[in-house]
């Protein structure tokens, strides 16, 4: 009897296999039959029609015995799922089999091969190559449910990226350690500098970097465009605008290295601390909304600029191409806020109503996972006193 249950799927495998096969023959019949005809245009001309109706007749017929096939194949497969579901094979409810489920469903998706950015960096028409980052510490880890993204570059007066990492590493435990990848992009074109930085990484938190946790990453010098033919724009300083439009160009760069290892992207700064347990508390939250049937773009865990925003990898295309379209004209905070905003806003309503629909996917949480802790900007002269007003204070220096 048992012997029975795994006879009805193998004829249906081997079924499968002859219509295959069938179906490609008479395909190439057609095909060679039609070719050969088509060396004889007089007699091609004379039974045009009489060919015509006969293949018509035949296509209608293969498309009716697929049909029948079909349906074969369906209940085939239905026996298939039937006898597994015997065997006691089953599927859990829980929270973590949503996040395996969405993760190949709906998130992860392969890198942006043909991602449209020519037209707004057309220097990289002809060197493709330059949006391949020189990879300095990487283990390869991948599909994991969170990918943080942390750019920095160098700093005159005070540089807090180790102080972030070591806060970020320790206020993971090895489960959410296993399940999450910390992407630093050293923004610099001197690789000199970002190999020592590179180094440094390894020597304070070896563990991260040898699990592959944390890997370090620098972009190709050829991927930034002449920064001297930049608009001016607000009134700001050629500095400011320089300065700004790279920071873009670097926030771009990084998510599109990002977009195909994790269900999750959440950006981050190189001058912050975290709260214990932000990892599992975020994952949480965009689990429970999705379980919920509820819409969101962005999940704010930050409060402060690009601090802490969750986006879905999927989402990601659509950020990046926005960015990328005007880098040159606004910080990325504002461009943000300007996506969401050209998504929902309606033209014809008022600025509340534009206030509710943006509130509606741009979700705040009502506590802040990171805190900004840094002094001197990464803009030469410019000082960041702000700070998030409603960080929880039980932090892991």
């Amino acid at each position: 009897m048992g012997r029975n249950k795994f006879q009805r799927p193998r004829f249906c495998f081997w079924l499968f296999v002859f219509i295959t096969l069938l179906s490609c023959f008479i395909v190439m019949s057609i095909y060679i039959s039609n070719t050969g005809k088509s060396y004889d245009r007089r007699i091609a001309t004379t039974y045009t029609k009489t060919e015509m109706e006969m293949l018509m007749e035949h296509i209608t017929r293969l498309y009716e015995l697929k049909e029948k096939d079909i349906e074969k194949l369906i209940k085939c497969f239905g026996l298939v799922l039937k006898t597994i579901v015997k065997l006691n094979v089953s599927v859990s409810e829980d929270i973590d089999s949503l996040m395996v489920s969405f993760k190949t469903v709906d998130t992860v998706s392969p890198p942006m091969s043909h991602f449209d950015l020519f037209s707004f960096l057309p220097h990289l028409w002809s060197h493709e190559e330059f949006l391949r980052p020189f990879v300095l510490n990487s283990r390869g880890r991948n599909a994991v449910s969170i990918v943080f993204g942390i750019p920095t570059i160098r700093r005159k007066k005070q540089n807090y990226l180790i102080q972030t990492l070591i806060s970020l590493v320790n206020n993971m435990n090895q489960t959410e350690q296993n399940d999450s990848l910390i992407v630093v992009m050293i923004a610099e074109v001197d690789l000199e500098y970002a190999r020592n930085v590179s180094v440094e990484i390894k020597n304070r938190i070896p563990d991260a970097v040898g699990s592959g946790l944390v890997e370090v990453i620098v972009p190709n010098p050829g991927y930034y465009p002449d920064f001297s033919k930049l608009r001016i724009t607000f009134g700001d300083s050629e500095d400011r605008v320089r300065w700004r439009s790279k920071q873009n160009l670097d926030f771009a760069f990084l998510m599109m290295y990002c977009q195909s290892k994790g269900s999750f992207y959440v950006q981050l700064e190189d001058d912050l601390i975290a709260r214990p347990q932000y990892q599992a508390l975020m994952k949480k939250t965009a689990l429970q909304r999705i379980a919920d049937g509820k819409q969101w773009f962005i999940l704010d865990f930050g409060g402060l600029g690009f601090i802490g925003k969750m986006i879905k990898c999927s989402d990601l295309p659509w950020v990046i191409q926005f960015i990328l379209m005007f880098y040159n004209d606004k910080p990325g905070d504002w461009l943000l806020d300007g996506m969401v905003e050209t998504k929902v806003c309606h033209l014809e309503k008022s600025q509340d109503d534009c206030k509710k629909q943006k509130a509606a996917i741009w979700v705040r949480n009502s506590e802040a996972f990171f805190q900004h802790i840094g002094t001197w900007s990464s803009l030469d002269g410019k000082i960041q006193l702000d700070k998030a007003y409603n960080f929880n204070k039980t932090i892991k220096a």
